[in-house]
């Protein structure tokens, strides 16, 4: 079971084969999920295989550690040697070069795919197509037709397709989403988040590059797949995401974890128009491919504007903040990634009766005094009642995945979701690199 590749595959081609069922060499793709996956027990352990043991494999090992009660890691896989061997050796389980003989494995029910983005969407169609429940690292792939391809998909085999954001698993969505679908903001007019950091003379994604790395232990083809041919490059391997060939940059990396929540308690919708800007400001392209600093809008289905700007080259962000045509939400604490509560602000021409329109919604909080409204930094030229709503415990994305294997509800940023994401980044990143104006057809599923 062995994947081809001395054949290049233009991502034009790979999207089509995706539609045709026919994407990699010697794995029986189209058989139903049902002829592979077991039924899995509330007391059994699950097994799961990680595909890619890069810098952000760490994290699931960690995570699953915590809950090695309920999972355990049976299989793991990279193409390039040291990092293979890292992994048998951290986790005692088999490991595999080549991904096709991991879903070969009877042994995994689930994979983690935390591989460069180019290689999600195969990776993770065939998972589910040898019965495999997907976790995605984001982005959950490249393009539109990849996201579509996924989710359909899903949707054939009934096998989950979550994509991994432990942002958008943070419970204090759950009620901000209550809160705008109660009403009490009024119709929802334009939102906003940020991302920022400052690398000071360090370009972003500086990672480690193993002077030992050769085409004798990496297999550089693997690496590129659908991607263009290129000469064996160490730092397009170790630090991948600087190339527009395997990411969408800041956007793919930073602001789809941000998006997607706003996404969700804003709708959930597709956006149908977005416009980009952006520039190399103090790492050249030379050095970065991607913009070091990036802004986006977006306008939604039901008529609301959305925005997120961020940069590499200054930390200080946006707040993030629900505008809705009679109330605003504001998200507080500790950083952009974990908002520890929000308040609810009445726009003046509706501070009279918002107490009682915050009761009739059944929101639990408490109201805030004078001097707390004037602490929070938020206008005061009157009195009015301001409502605050604390984050409930939350749930990691991991756990998430794992009780959604068990009962098959919905994972917390599901194949829809995440589609609905994707053609948010997708929108700004064609922008950008067309200088134009893009737009969505929800209804063709198509950008033009």
């Amino acid at each position: 079971m062995k994947q081809e590749t001395n054949k290049k595959v233009s991502r034009r081609d790979f999207t089509k084969t995706l539609a045709a069922g026919t994407v990699g060499a010697g794995i029986a793709l189209n058989r139903t999920a049902s002829s592979y996956a077991r039924t899995i027990g509330a007391n059994d352990k699950i097994g799961i295989g990680i595909i890619g043991l890069g810098s952000i494999s760490h994290q699931h090992l960690k995570r699953l550690e915590s809950v090695k009660d309920k999972a355990e890691i049976v299989a793991v896989c990279d193409i390039y040697k040291p990092r293979l061997e890292w992994g048998k050796s951290a986790t005692g389980a088999k490991g595999y070069h080549d991904y096709h003989d991991l879903l070969a494995d009877d042994n995994v029910d689930a994979v983690i795919i935390a591989t460069p983005d180019h290689w999600h969407a195969q990776m993770a169609i065939e998972a589910m197509r040898a019965g495999k429940d997907a976790d995605v690292e984001k982005p959950m792939c490249m393009s539109v037709e990849e996201a579509k391809e996924m989710v359909k998909v899903s949707e054939e085999t009934g096998q989950l397709l979550a994509i991994d954001s432990e942002h958008t698993a943070h419970g204090i969505w759950k009620p901000a989403q209550a809160a705008i679908k109660s009403g009490v903001i009024g119709k929802v007019v334009w939102s906003q988040t940020s991302r920022s950091r400052n690398g000071g003379e360090n370009p972003p994604w500086s990672y480690k590059i193993d002077a030992d790395a050769s085409p004798k232990n990496l297999d550089w083809d693997r690496f590129l797949g659908s991607a263009p041919k290129r000469p064996f490059d160490k730092q397009r391997y170790f630090r991948w995401r600087r190339y527009w060939d395997y990411s969408g940059g800041i956007a793919t990396d930073l602001y789809v974890h941000h998006i997607s929540p706003l996404i969700k308690i804003t709708g959930p919708e597709f956006p149908i128009r977005g416009t980009a800007t952006g520039c190399n400001i103090i790492y050249p392209k030379d050095v970065l491919e991607v913009p070091d600093t990036f802004l986006v809008t977006w306008n939604f289905q039901s008529n609301h504007a959305m925005m997120v700007g961020g940069s590499f080259a200054n930390s200080v962000e946006l707040p993030i903040v629900v505008r809705g045509h009679e109330a605003t939400i504001h998200f507080r604490g500790p950083d952009q990634r974990r908002p520890a509560y929000f308040l609810l602000e009445p726009e003046p021409p509706f501070v009279d009766g918002f107490k009682e329109k915050v009761k009739n919604a059944g929101l639990e909080g408490k109201w805030l005094e004078w001097k707390e409204v004037k602490e929070q930094g938020l206008r005061f030229d009157k009195v009015k009642p301001v409502f605050r709503i604390d984050s409930p415990p939350s749930e990691e994305f991991t756990e998430d995945f794992l009780r959604c294997m068990r009962t098959r509800e919905k994972p917390v940023l599901d194949g829809r979701l995440g589609y609905m994401s994707q053609v948010a980044v997708s929108l700004a990143v064609q922008s950008y690199r067309e200088n134009r104006i893009m737009f969505f057809d929800p209804d063709s599923e198509k950008v033009y």
